[in-house]
């Protein structure tokens, strides 16, 4: 277990055997009086607030000291018990989970960008178990065909913010890991019938997803097609 989750533990500990001796709230300020945890006021408020979210402790009125509940009291025990609390093994995970998600996302936009900057397309990528997705270019293919698109372009912008469906679309057909493309009706939902899309299937930390270029049937094909293949 991690230092800052041990820590939470030894907070918790605390709180509890103060409650069970002298049936005391504890307060921050209070707690690090009597235990030295070597952090400041402010850390030891967020540890407590964290227990809180866990459901181990509350605070039973207006102040600023905490009291277990009766899950943070299994808990103790377990603890005595030499056995590890699962909350805290499953707030650490939820925790990695969360961060691995936000690299994730970080990855997608930046492919995103980096396709866009080079085609100067729409370009989308997303990670359908994971429901994330994302799409950029949509003011550079505007500015180049705002005189002749308008109901095409609509279209395209109604395909691409229903996302779960266009995510449904991308799992349905058959897309390779180098590059495919389809043209006009061959996309096979309505709104897209005028325009073309280049796609390729791409591994994320893990996770299969998409990675592709959207724009009229008229697109330099050559040119977007070597740069999705280069981009990852």
């Amino acid at each position: 277990m991690s230092k800052i989750q041990d820590r939470k533990v030894q907070v918790l500990k605390f709180i509890v055997e103060e409650y069970l001796k002298t049936g005391e709230i504890m307060g921050s300020k209070n707690l690090l009086k009597k235990y030295d945890l070597q952090v400041s006021s402010a850390t030891v408020r967020n540890d407590m607030a964290a227990l809180e979210d866990m459901g181990l402790i509350f605070q039973p009125y207006n102040s600023a000291g905490r009291l277990p509940t009766n899950r943070g009291l299994r808990v103790f025990v377990d603890y005595l018990m030499e056995t590890m609390p699962a909350v805290f093994l499953e707030a650490e995970q939820n925790l990695s989970d969360k961060l691995e998600k936000n690299r994730i996302d970080d990855v997608l936009y930046g492919l995103v960008a980096r396709l866009t900057k080079i085609t100067g397309e729409i370009t989308f990528a997303c990670i359908p178990s994971l429901g994330t997705s994302y799409y950029l270019g949509l003011s550079n293919y505007l500015e180049r065909h705002h005189g002749a698109l308008g109901e095409e372009m609509f279209q395209v912008i109604k395909c691409l913010e229903n996302k779960y469906q266009f995510i449904d679309l991308l799992e349905w057909l058959d897309i390779s890991t180098r590059v495919s493309a389809f043209i006009g009706e061959e996309s096979v939902i309505p709104e897209l019938e005028s325009s073309t899309m280049i796609v390729k299937k791409i591994e994320v930390n893990g996770y299969t997803g998409y990675l592709g270029i959207l724009g009229s049937t008229m697109m330099d094909y050559a040119f977007n097609i070597t740069a999705l293949r280069q981009v990852l």
